[in-house]
C-alpha cells in the first residue's frame, strides 16, 4: 500500500511540474518521469515476486506488465529525454491505458467486497478516455500535450492514493470483522 502512496505522490507531483512549468525544461522534466517510473517499479517488481504466494493471476500480470513497461519507459527516459519527447504523450498514453484498467479492475474488486463504492470506477473510467484520446489523436504542440499528460498523471496519482487508502480500510475492518 505504501509503494502505490508514493507512486501516487510522485505521479500527481510530475503532473504538476508538467502543467506548471513551460516547455524549456522538459528535458530535465523527462529525466525526473524517468526515475518516477523506474524506481516504484523496480521496487514493485521485487516485492511482487517475493510476495506472490496466494495472488490472483490478472492483477498479478496486469502489475508485471505495467512494472516491466515502467522499468523500461524510466529508463529510456533518463538516458535519451530530447529524443523521446517526440514520443511522450502516445507512450504515456499506453501507460495510462494500462494503469486505468488495473484501477479499474481495483475498484470493481474493492466494490464487490464491500457493496459500495461504485463512484470509484469514474476516475479509472477518465483515464481510460484520455488515454484513447491521448493515442488516437495526439497534439502537435508539446506543450499542451504536457499539460494534458500532466492533468492525466495528476489524476492517476490521485486515483492510486485513494483506491490505496480505501483498499487498506476495507482490510483493516475485514480483519476487525474477524
Amino acid at each position: 500500500m505504501i509503494n502505490n502512496i508514493v507512486r501516487g505522490l510522485l505521479v500527481a507531483v510530475v503532473g504538476i511540474l508538467l502543467i506548471s512549468l513551460n516547455e524549456s525544461v522538459m528535458p530535465f522534466l523527462v529525466r525526473l518521469l524517468g526515475v518516477v517510473f523506474f524506481l516504484p517499479a523496480l521496487i514493485s517488481l521485487v516485492n511482487l515476486y517475493v510476495k506472490h504466494k496466494g495472488a490472483q493471476l490478472f492483477p498479478m500480470l496486469m502489475m508485471n506488465v505495467i512494472n516491466v513497461g515502467s522499468v523500461i519507459l524510466g529508463v529510456l527516459l533518463m538516458l535519451f529525454p530530447v529524443a523521446f519527447l517526440e514520443f511522450f504523450v502516445i507512450l504515456l498514453a499506453v501507460m495510462l491505458l494500462c494503469i486505468s484498467l488495473l484501477q479499474a479492475y481495483g475498484a470493481i474488486s474493492l466494490y464487490r467486497l464491500q457493496k459500495h463504492g461504485l463512484g470509484l470506477i469514474v476516475t479509472p473510467l477518465l483515464l481510460f478516455i484520455m488515454s484513447i484520446v491521448l493515442l488516437f489523436n495526439p497534439f502537435d504542440a508539446i506543450s499542451t500535450a504536457t499539460v494534458i499528460v500532466g492533468i492525466c498523471l495528476v489524476v492517476s496519482g490521485g486515483s492510486d492514493i485513494v483506491i490505496s487508502v480505501f483498499t487498506k480500510r476495507n482490510a483493516s475492518t475485514g480483519l476487525q470483522q474477524m
